[in-house]
């Protein structure tokens, strides 16, 4: 019955909506991230253990609000051994101040510089404000998870500090290219989920949330479809090209 019509929805949350409440699913990633236990061996959180790697990812998981009257989330990443944090342009596309705080550790901070890059492909590249330059990170990671592969999204939707868990379903190509721009998976995102985290069960970072696809049939019925997110690999590509053509990481 379906019409063939699948429009993304943007997972971002502008203030004052009406916004219906969600179920934290906490309880089913927690227990799949007990089979965690890979750590960036060069931060100061590498503990091998299920617990630290939890930590990790709260700590690198923030919230972005931005002075546009939205609210997104964002992760801390690595660029050129400077700590950055990456988010969906969209939910800080004409902000001029930008407030960013840690699930972890609450830490704040403020920036006012969009480093780059790209609005088609929703990027926005935060420096990561001095006074929460202490939290760890997450490296990309280019490679290709295969179909049914578990993935988690550490994200705020809503404003609430969030872990939800599901498979990838597969991947999104933009013409005339040999590699993934999108990925798509079952963990459910809502809005202000845009620039979380997508993570495999080794904590390695996978993408950011973009959007939701909502599907609707020939008679008007509508379902929510896949979570839709940037892959790390064109997110990797972005910044290469972005530093051959003269951006250097400050």
């Amino acid at each position: 019955m379906n019409n063939g019509k699948s429009p993304l929805h943007l997972a971002d949350r502008r203030f004052g909506s009406d916004l219906s409440a969600i179920a934290i699913r906490l309880g089913i990633a927690i227990f799949v991230f007990a089979c965690i236990a890979a750590v960036d061996p060069g931060s100061s959180y590498a503990d091998n253990s299920e617990e630290a790697l939890l930590k990790k990812i709260k700590m690198a998981t923030i919230l972005i609000v931005a002075d546009n009257g939205y609210q997104g989330s964002g992760v801390i990443t690595r660029i050129r051994n400077k700590r950055y944090v990456l988010t969906a342009h969209h939910v800080v596309e004409g902000a001029k101040r930008i407030q960013l705080t840690s699930h972890g550790d609450k830490s704040t901070g403020e920036v006012t510089k969009n480093e780059g890059w790209h609005v088609f492909y929703d990027l926005a590249v935060f420096r990561l404000p001095k006074a929460m330059r202490h939290l760890p990170m997450l490296r990309l990671d280019h490679t290709r998870l295969p179909p049914g592969t578990p993935v988690f999204v550490s994200a705020f939707p809503n404003g609430v500090p969030t872990l939800t868990a599901g498979k990838v379903t597969g991947y999104r190509f933009q013409a005339n290219t040999d590699f993934p721009t999108e990925i798509a998976f079952t963990a459910p995102v809502e809005q202000g989920a845009s620039g979380g985290m997508i993570v495999d069960a080794h904590g390695k970072l996978k993408g950011i949330v973009k959007a939701y696809e909502v599907l609707t049939s020939a008679d008007g019925y509508e379902a929510r479809g896949d979570s839709i997110g940037t892959h790390s690999y064109l997110i990797m590509k972005l910044i290469l090209r972005a530093i051959d053509n003269g951006w250097r990481p400050e």
